[in-house]
């Protein structure tokens, strides 16, 4: 029994003194690893540590202070009495909605035919050589008014060349500017009413018992040029010839 105790005791005691050396060994290697890689480096004991990455972050505000002479009451009251900022108020609504109910009726400005009687005057009205004298008298006429729309007094539906008026749709009122016909003509003188085409040139018919911004020539009843004074038929009684 004594020599099996020694020998465990023996045992025991090469046991740890390989277990010692193991570990020596381990430590060597590890502070070897440390060494040569820098893994798993342990700092030493008084070591001064690795220096740290630079802050970038920009630093904490710094807290308000109180003016010297001032109390931190003080300083709460200037805020509570600071004015606060605030969007305007939206417009009223009837302010958007102006100019969205009816408006007045404007009539619109008549358009002037001075271009068209000119071509007609040049092409049409006076043809042939022995008609340039009257023609030239014409286009200076028309060339000196400052009216804005001309109309051209036919004899019959011939269209043979009488007299050039000027007419003024807001007043509707025809007065001769040059030629031989009546100084001035009323709604109840007219018999016929004519419009220039300029791709044809030539006159067409228009059927209308008024005068209009349209119209570029016309005819008188035949009774007013054989200067006999006749009742002339209203308007309204007289039939429209197609």
């Amino acid at each position: 029994m004594f020599q099996s105790t020694e020998v465990t005791g023996s045992s025991l005691s090469l046991w740890g003194h390989r277990a010692h050396a193991s570990q020596s060994e381990h430590d060597s290697l590890v502070y070897h690893m440390s060494e040569d890689s820098g893994l798993g480096r342990a700092t030493p004991h008084g070591a001064p540590p690795p220096p740290a990455w630079p802050d970038t972050s920009p630093p904490p505000p710094a807290p308000a202070r109180c003016p010297p002479d001032s109390s931190p009451s003080d300083a709460t009251e200037a805020l509570m009495i600071m004015p606060v900022t605030s969007p305007p108020p939206p417009a009223p609504l009837w302010t958007s909605m102006v100019g969205l109910g009816p408006r007045l009726y404007k009539q619109p400005a008549a358009k002037s035919n001075r271009t068209i009687i000119l071509n007609a005057v040049e092409y049409c009205v006076f043809p042939g050589v022995v008609n340039q004298a009257n023609k030239h008298r014409v286009l200076e006429e028309v060339a000196r008014s400052e009216s804005k729309h001309f109309l051209i007094l036919f004899r019959d539906a011939g269209c043979q060349y009488r007299a050039i008026y000027t007419f003024n749709p807001e007043t509707e009122e025809v007065y001769k500017l040059y030629g031989t016909g009546p100084k001035m003509v009323n709604d109840r003188m007219f018999e016929r009413f004519f419009k220039y085409n300029s791709g044809g040139k030539c006159f067409s018919q228009i059927h209308t018992k008024h005068l209009t911004v349209t119209i570029d020539a016309f005819t008188i009843h035949n009774s007013l040029w054989q200067g006999k004074r006749v009742n002339l038929p209203l308007k309204k009684d007289m039939t429209l010839v197609i």
